[in-house]
């Protein structure tokens, strides 16, 4: 089973840091294919899988990752904007790669790059966006 302190450090790998309490929740749902993991797969295999999918996770859940980092006198960190897509099919096809049996296709969140054309920011001054009733 997937710890917290596994799923951070995997995750600070590929520049993405959650608060403990949504990290959590990810690591339950992502211990829910558990049986199925044990059933098909050995143990660094299903780790494997369960680590591609909380990346998965984690990436969805913004676009904004670290893309270089100094310390110890003069720390500083810079972020990256682009590419989520990459990321995003990146990460996919390492999971649909490793999962022959499907353990965890129920789990994957919906791709955010299929429809572009409901992204989008609203933004607004005053007044009120309303949904018509």
């Amino acid at each position: 089973m997937l710890t917290i302190e596994q799923a951070k450090e995997y995750l600070k790998t590929v520049g993405v840091t959650l608060p403990d309490f949504l990290l959590q929740a990810l690591i339950d749902q992502v211990g829910s294919i558990q049986p199925c993991l044990d059933e098909h797969y050995p143990a660094s295999t299903a780790l494997l899988i369960q680590l591609y999918l909380i990346g998965l996770m984690g990436l969805g859940q913004g676009d904004k990752y670290i893309s270089s980092q100094t310390a110890p006198s003069g720390a500083s960190r810079s972020f990256r904007y682009q590419s989520f897509g990459d990321r995003w099919k990146g990460s996919l096809s390492l999971l649909r790669g490793l999962d022959k049996y499907g353990c965890a296709v129920g789990l994957i969140p919906p791709d955010p790059t299929a429809n572009p054309a409901f992204a989008g920011i609203w933004i607004g001054k005053g007044g009120c966006f309303c949904g018509g009733e």
